[in-house]
């Protein structure tokens, strides 16, 4: 059986594994990823950890998959634009080839974790499906056919960045109003304080709204999290579920555009958010149920992603799998 190593970097850790065509992850490894604007040691890093799982390996690895974050152009290994390390239009593979003696595959972090979860996780019996996962921002990944669909550019998916009417939120692309404004984990936190902060300043003198999410952080609302948003809604307070409501809504608006757009079996969302579990699942299908053509809408299942973390990793691997599946079988084809 064949092993592979599926990277994903990370602006904070990047985590990678030793795993096999099955999806069996058979060593784990991760290190720091720390670094801005220095391109050498984040390749030095990322050949270190490659280095260390390969030795950890029982069997000999055939080839690595990168997950990258940012815009990414995966057939001539360049990060087009990753604001998390500041790099612009830098080169990846020629570096990192000289020191990984593997072939080298890479794509976008977004479209590894949705291959990930298109191969090994909920959308393992879905030939059309989109990703979207909610954490710091939002995207979609999307499955055609059982193949990524990455658009002219590379940067097909970005449903984060269209804009919702009704939203004024500055966005941090510059536009106004976008997805990601409130159905982002960061949008959602942003929406919570910005509410409190409103209950706050509207009470008598010194006074502190009853709220549960007051009491989550502290009463330092820079502090308040999209968890305790969660966390406050099912507890009934008034101000989280208001919240609560209007980003579920945004989700929901958000989906039923990818659905109408492109007819997927399936819709798996992901992300930090979707921790919250049926408190976010059931109101964003029922919002989707609103707002997708009925005909389009009906024959999509809308669920929650199941590999967690390790989706990108996995989808990295993955997408190492697929390209040597396709290299043989064009090798097979010349030989025949």
């Amino acid at each position: 059986m064949r092993h592979v190593i599926g990277l994903d970097v990370g602006g904070t850790t990047m985590k990678g594994a030793v795993m096999d065509e099955a999806g069996r992850i058979l060593v784990r490894g991760e290190k720091e990823t720390r670094v801005y604007n220095n391109l050498p040691i984040l390749i030095e890093r990322m050949a270190g950890l490659i280095d260390e799982l390969r030795k950890q390996a029982k069997g000999s690895v055939e080839a690595v998959g990168i997950g990258f974050p940012g815009p990414f152009d995966a057939e001539r290994g360049i990060s087009v634009h990753s604001p998390n390390f500041q790099l612009h239009q830098a080169d990846i593979r020629t570096p990192l080839a000289k020191l990984v003696d593997l072939p080298l595959f890479f794509d976008n972090d977004l479209r590894t974790a949705t291959l990930g979860e298109a191969v090994f996780g909920a959308g393992r019996n879905a030939s059309h499906l989109v990703f979207v996962p909610l954490g710091t921002g939002v995207g979609a990944g999307i499955v055609n056919e059982g193949r990524l669909v990455t658009g002219s550019s590379g940067f097909a998916g970005e449903i984060g960045h269209v804009h919702v009417p009704g939203l004024t939120a500055a966005c941090n692309c510059g536009k106004i109003g976008c997805v990601e404004t409130v159905a982002s984990a960061t949008g959602i936190a942003r929406l919570a304080r910005e509410r409190l902060a409103r209950a706050l300043a509207e009470g008598a003198p010194n006074a502190e709204p009853s709220s549960v999410m007051h009491a989550l952080c502290g009463g330092e609302l820079e502090r308040l999290t999209a968890e305790h948003v969660a966390k406050a809604v099912a507890q009934e307070d008034r101000l989280a579920i208001e919240v609560w409501e209007k980003a579920c809504d945004v989700i929901g608006w958000a989906l039923s555009v990818l659905i109408n757009v492109f007819n997927p079996q399936l819709v798996v969302v992901g992300g930090g958010v979707c921790r919250a579990g049926e408190l976010l699942l059931a109101p964003v299908q029922k919002s989707v149920a609103r707002y997708a053509m009925d005909v389009v809408g009906q024959q999509a299942k809308v669920v929650l992603a199941q590999l967690g973390a390790d989706a990108g990793m996995l989808g990295a691997g993955a997408l190492a799998l697929q390209a040597m599946q396709r290299e043989q079988g064009t090798c097979e084809s010349l030989r025949g």
